[in-house]
């Protein structure tokens, strides 16, 4: 038997109908990284140490008995594309914590590589735990019968780390801008230091910027994309590529070590600090056929598999 799981959070719920289901306990009276150095152990420190799990990189640093979840390591190779505060904040807090932690769980093996390497972790004190797709997305699932259209679609937020600028560029000296659209989806946050897009690059109709995507909208436009990009300059895992796989989409991305390790047999590769490259690529992806036989990916990269690796380990 597995212990009981308790849903420990600040005050500032964001989305009260999950916290409701969750059965999310309040504590304290801070929020942000505040709450989670001060009140966040204070109140472990009073129920006997328990082991705490945090699946979004930071834990409270004076706590014991941490189990954390670091999903990539893009604040230590590039601090600029985020804001200075971030940046020093991580560099010094991750660090100390990935030494501390009882158990360190990441999304891939090249992640995995760069913690023995760059933080001196020993390869057994973490374990790989792959990302996945949604539920939502699994009980939508994919459809056939929906009529793919010329849409060429990124995923991401907007930093300068998803390269949007090189897409852009790539796009509108191709052969295929004026017969298929270029859709980018994303949110701005604060802790990156710039968008990555020039708003004065937006001169072709086919181009079309979203925000604040639903969902329900997110998977609409999936299943009617032809075609899935992604030329981060640097990831941990890349979920998009592998939401667009399944839904049905050609997938070009950058040639960063963790798409080559995760999606070597299914997408197209290409070099993201070249734009002649991307543009060749971007003509010639749109003649592929799509792939189907994802079946084995998708139950590689699965969220009750990285469930139980985590229950175990902390068993």
């Amino acid at each position: 038997m597995y212990p009981e799981a308790v849903f420990l959070s600040p005050g500032n719920i964001l989305h009260n109908n999950i916290a409701t289901e969750l059965e999310v306990q309040v504590t304290g009276t801070k929020t942000g990284h505040l709450w989670e150095q001060t009140d966040l152990p204070l109140f472990l420190l009073k129920q006997k140490n328990p082991p705490l799990i945090n699946l979004a990189n930071t834990a409270p640093l004076i706590y014991n008995n941490n189990y954390i979840t670091i999903h990539d390591l893009a604040f230590y190779h590039h601090p600029e594309w985020n804001s200075k505060m971030f940046s020093i904040w991580y560099n010094i807090l991750m660090p100390r914590l990935a030494n501390k932690a009882r158990h360190i769980f990441t999304v891939s093996q090249a992640m995995k590589s760069e913690m023995t390497r760059y933080y001196h972790i020993p390869p057994a004190k973490i374990s790989v735990t792959y990302n996945g797709i949604s539920q939502r997305m699994l009980d939508v699932g994919y459809s056939a019968e929906v009529p793919k259209e010329k849409i060429i679609l990124s995923v991401g937020s907007f930093n300068k780390r998803k390269n949007h600028h090189n897409l852009v560029t790539a796009f509108l000296q191709s052969n295929i801008k004026d017969r298929y659209r270029l859709v980018i989806i994303g949110d701005k946050n604060k802790v990156f230091s710039e968008s990555g897009l020039d708003e004065n690059m937006l001169v072709s109709n086919n181009i079309q910027i979203c925000e604040g995507f639903t969902d329900t909208e997110l998977i609409e436009m999936y299943q009617k994309a032809e075609v899935l990009v992604s030329l981060s300059l640097y990831e941990g895992f890349g979920i998009p590529l592998l939401e667009g796989l399944f839904y049905g989409c050609n997938v070009l991305c950058s040639d960063i070590p963790v798409y080559k390790e995760l999606y070597s047999n299914y997408a197209a590769f290409c070099d993201p600090l070249n734009v002649e490259n991307i543009t060749a690529a971007l003509n010639s992806i749109i003649t592929k056929p799509a792939l189907r036989n994802i079946d084995d990916l998708v139950h590689k990269f699965n969220y009750a598999d990285a469930a139980r690796t985590i229950l175990q380990t902390i068993k």
